[in-house]
């Protein structure tokens, strides 16, 4: 540390429990808080910072009573559940089963509540020291970093599995893909502060500017870091981790008042409204992919590899034959086209005009030799074909009822369903069980490490 320049030391929590000035005895917490406090080289930090009640917006107005709860199980965005004496589910943020946690309501409903932990009793034997500064901060992005990573991925398969079993759907053993950490997240979309790009604190407005971020690609840092941004409110930065390749998206302000290296290419939302065409390129599964500034791509390329590999997998052992005719469903710039449809006659329907066009650009030879053809359609107003092989990937939200009616009047002996989203996957595929398919393999693939997130793959076959 140079010389003159602040220590920054973290301040323990100290809890402290009394009554109340004006509601009498009981439990409540009095607010001392951990902050951050910065001293003078050779000084020592303060022991104990106590701020007015204000300082906790959650509780202004008034004390909220302490509780302590047995975590018993884990939500599907990565939350302890526990039970209140008077059988209210409630929902305590950054929990593991099985801890004990005294724990403070800040949000009530009628059959829930969330809660946050002020001390653990009782701590699991998978809890980890959260070593982000920014999470202890309060940045919303990777909620599981208090979970060891190698009982992430098994922690997240209970949330598949738990889902499914609500929906009545029966499902095999879950086999689980972790991801190896050759790149961090590839895009990133974070609010702007005085030209400076940062992340929303969870279940807040506030920005959090980062000083340094693992989670994400060092082409995305970088420009994460030292980027300045202007008069933007938003941006989003995308990166090809094994081309090189960056753009930034900047959501107000002036793209030619952006502070970025020269080899970024900046663009508006307001150009890309208007027709400009902008893009980079990403190499994943064994190609090179043109992936335009608003088309979909997985977060990693090391995540796409995998989901290719897991499909390919299920292709291969369970379709009748190697060349029957396979439909892309919810296509996008063309990967499973591109690769597990190598071999069959496919057609890629998509509704995206970003993602059509690269996808011409990247199936362009097959689409010449007649092996590809684009559908530009949405799936539930696209006119179905008979295929033996259907692969779905929606967006978050899943299928839904009409979607999976006209992918099902494809009549396919196999359908491979990708979700990104526990509960939306285990809803489709409820309806495909419903309409006579089997879930024979379910795979968990790890894309997100530290988060909750996670993509699950399920292979149906007719019964």
């Amino acid at each position: 540390m140079e010389r003159g320049q602040p220590a920054v030391s973290q301040v323990v929590v100290n809890l402290i429990f009394g009554e109340h000035p004006s509601h009498g005895s009981g439990r409540f917490l009095h607010v001392h808080i951990p902050v951050f406090v910065c001293c003078e080289p050779g000084g020592s930090p303060a022991t104990t910072v106590t701020l007015p009640w204000t300082a906790f917006p959650d509780f202004a107005g008034g004390y909220r009573p302490i509780v302590e709860l047995q975590v018993i199980d884990t939500a599907r965005d990565g939350a302890g559940i526990a039970r209140a004496d008077n059988g209210l589910v409630v929902f305590v943020e950054g929990a593991l089963p099985g801890e004990t946690v005294e724990a403070t309501v800040f949000q009530q409903d009628k059959r829930w509540s969330r809660a946050r932990i002020l001390r653990i009793v009782s701590p699991s034997p998978h809890r980890v020291d959260v070593l982000c500064r920014h999470r202890t901060e309060g940045c919303g992005g990777c909620d599981l970093l208090h979970v060891d990573p190698g009982h992430q991925a098994v922690m997240k398969a209970g949330m598949v599995t738990d889902q499914l079993a609500r929906a009545d759907v029966a499902f095999p053993d879950a086999e689980i893909r972790p991801l190896m950490n050759d790149h961090g997240r590839t895009t990133v979309r974070a609010a702007v502060v005085g030209g400076r790009a940062g992340y929303r604190a969870g279940g807040s407005h506030e920005v959090i500017i980062p000083r340094s971020c693992s989670a994400v690609d060092p082409g995305v840092e970088e420009l994460l870091l030292d980027g300045r941004f202007d008069e933007a409110t938003e941006v989003t930065i995308r990166v090809g981790a094994r081309t090189g390749d960056r753009i930034v998206i900047v959501d107000g302000g002036d793209p030619e008042e952006v502070d970025v290296p020269e080899d970024v290419l900046v663009v508006s939302i307001n150009e890309l409204d208007a027709g400009l065409r902008a893009w980079i390129h990403e190499e994943a599964a064994g190609r090179r992919w043109r992936i335009s500034a608003r088309s979909f791509f997985q977060n990693r390329p090391a995540g796409v590899d995998a989901l290719v590999e897991v499909v390919d997998a299920m292709v291969t052992a369970l379709a009748p034959t190697a060349n029957g005719p396979m439909v892309d469903a919810y296509a996008g710039v063309g990967i499973f086209a591109g690769t597990v449809g190598e071999g069959r006659s496919v057609t890629a329907v998509e509704r995206g005009k970003a993602s059509l066009a690269d996808a011409r650009v990247n199936l362009g030879a097959r689409i010449k030799d007649g092996s590809v053809r684009i559908a530009p359609s949405t799936v539930e107003q696209w006119k179905a074909t008979p295929a033996q092989v259907v692969v779905a990937d929606p967006a978050r939200a899943g299928l839904d009822r009409d979607s999976a009616r006209v992918l099902l009047k494809c009549q396919p002996d196999l359908f491979v369903l990708i979700g990104c989203d526990h509960s939306s996957f285990a809803r489709d595929a409820a309806l495909l069980a419903k309409a006579g398919m089997r879930l024979e393999r379910l795979v968990v693939v790890d894309l997100f490490p530290g988060t909750s997130h996670v993509e699950t793959v399920g292979a149906f076959i007719r019964d």
